[in-house]
C-alpha cells in the first residue's frame, strides 16, 4: 500500500513530541540509579522503600517507564538515522551514509566522555555502536528488518532463561562453574545486580547486562526504521490506526508486564527468579511502546499548543537534556547528598522538578536559538564547520 509523502516540518513535529516525552520518561528510571544502589534498578526490594507510596512508585515505574521509555527512545533514534540520511540526500550531500557514520562516531566520543567522566549508565555509546548496523540495513525489505528486530528482542529473553540456571538460590554462581584460577569477579554471581551491599557483579551477569542492552537497543532501532518507512511515526495516518495501536498495545502489554511485577513481589524478589522473573516484562516492551506511539501521536494533535510546544522543545533538545539530567542527577545524589539516603518518593520529587525545569528552559532556549547547545556542537562537528 502506497503511503502519502510527508513534509519534513510536519514529520519532525510528531517525532519531537514523542521524543520529548521519552527523554522526560527516561529520567524516571535513570534517577533510581542516580539516587540508589545499582541493585535497586533490577531488585526494588533491595533499597529505596519505606512504605506503600514507595511500592506504588515501583509498580507504576515497572508498568509504564522501566525499559519502555528507553525502548521508545531507541526506536526514535533508529528513525532519526534514516531521517538524517534522507535530509542529507535532499541537500545533495555526496555521501549521506558516510556522513551519518561520521556523525555517530562523534556520538561515540560524546558517549565515552559521558560514560567515563559523568555517569556509568550512559546509553549514547551503545547507540553509536548500533548505528552502523542500522545504516547498513535501513533500506532492506521491511519484513527482513522486522525479523531481525524480533530476533534481537527475543534473544535476551532466551538468554535470561538459560543464564538463570547458572545461579543458585542465594544468587551465587553454581558450584560447577566456580573457578579458583579465574578473575575474582568471575565467581561473584549476581553481585550488585541484585544485592545492595555488593560492590561488584560477576562477569557472567555483567556480560548478560551488556548483551541484553545491545540486543534491545538494536531491535528497537530497527523497529523505528520500519515504523518511519511506514509513515507511522510521522503522525499522518488515520487516527483510527493510532487508536488501535494504543488499544491493542495496552491490552497486551499491561497484563503481561503487571504479571512480571506481581510475580517478583509475590516471590519477594527471590534470587532464583532474578532473570526469568523479568521475562514477561520484556515481552511487554514492544506492545507498550507501540501503544505509546499511538497515544502520543494522537495527543500531539489534540492537546493545546502551549503544552505540546514545550514537550516538542524537550524533544528537539533531547541530547542536551539527556546530558543535563545526568549532570544534575550525579550532582544531587552523589556530590551534594549521600546516595543511599533517599527513598523512591523523594527521588520522584527530584524527577518532577527536573521535568519542570526542562519543559520551561527548553522552550525559552529554542525561542532564542535554532538548536540546543549540544545539538549545535554536534551539528557543527558533523559538518566540520565549528
Amino acid at each position: 500500500m502506497n503511503q502519502p509523502k510527508t513534509h519534513i516540518s510536519e514529520r519532525i513535529t510528531n517525532l519531537d513530541f514523542i521524543r520529548g516525552i521519552a527523554i522526560l520518561g527516561i529520567l524516571m528510571i535513570n534517577s533510581i540509579y542516580f539516587g540508589l544502589p545499582f541493585s535497586a534498578g533490577s531488585n526494588p526490594s533491595s533499597a529505596g522503600h519505606s512504605g506503600p507510596i514507595d511500592w506504588t512508585i515501583v509498580v507504576i515505574s515497572d508498568l509504564f517507564f522501566n525499559q519502555k521509555m528507553m525502548g521508545l527512545f531507541s526506536l526514535l533514534f533508529g528513525a532519526g538515522i534514516v531521517l538524517f540520511i534522507e535530509s542529507a540526500q535532499k541537500r545533495s550531500h555526496p555521501s549521506p551514509r558516510r556522513l551519518s557514520l561520521w556523525r555517530n562516531l562523534l556520538l561515540l566520543i560524546f558517549g565515552l566522555i559521558h560514560l567515563l567522566l559523568i555517569w556509568k549508565g550512559d546509553v549514547l555509546t551503545l547507540y553509536a555502536i548500533c548505528a552502523p548496523i542500522v545504516i547498513f540495513l535501513y533500506k532492506r525489505r521491511i519484513r527482513l528488518l522486522i525479523a531481525i528486530s524480533a530476533i534481537c528482542m527475543i534473544s535476551p529473553i532466551i538468554l535470561s532463561v538459560l543464564l538463570q540456571q547458572f545461579f543458585d538460590a542465594n544468587g551465587n554462581l553454581i558450584e560447577a562453574l566456580i573457578d579458583d584460577n579465574a578473575n575474582k569477579t568471575w565467581n561473584i554471581g549476581l553481585g550488585k545486580f541484585w544485592f545492595a551491599e555488593k560492590e561488584k557483579m560477576g562477569d557472567m551477569i555483567g556480560l548478560f547486562f551488556i548483551a541484553d542492552g545491545f540486543c534491545r537497543a538494536l531491535g528497537m532501532m530497527l523497529l523505528g526504521v520500519v515504523l518511519y518507512r511506514l509513515n507511522v511515526l510521522q503522525g499522518h495516518l488515520n487516527s483510527k490506526i493510532y487508536r488501535r495501536m494504543a488499544l491493542f498495545g495496552l491490552v497486551i502489554g499491561i497484563p503481561i508486564t503487571l504479571a512480571s511485577t506481581a510475580w517478583m513481589i509475590y516471590a519477594e524478589y527471590d534470587p532464583e527468579i532474578a532473570l526469568i522473573g523479568w521475562v514477561p516484562a520484556k515481552l511487554g516492551i514492544v506492545p507498550l511502546v507501540l501503544a505509546y506511539i499511538g497515544i502520543f501521536s494522537l495527543l500531539n494533535k489534540k492537546i493545546s499548543n502551549k503544552i505540546a510546544s514545550r514537550i516538542r522543545a524537550c524533544g528537539k533538545m533531547a541530547f542536551t537534556n539527556y546530558l543535563s539530567q545526568s549532570i544534575l542527577g550525579v550532582l544531587m545524589f552523589t556530590v551534594i547528598f549521600q546516595k543511599e539516603d533517599f527513598t523512591r518518593k523523594e527521588i520522584v520529587i527530584f524527577v518532577f522538578a527536573i521535568w519542570a525545569i526542562q519543559l520551561i528552559w527548553s522552550k525559552i532556549w529554542l525561542d532564542n536559538f535554532r538548536y540546543g547547545p549540544m545539538e549545535w556542537i554536534w551539528r557543527k562537528l558533523t559538518y566540520r564547520s565549528l
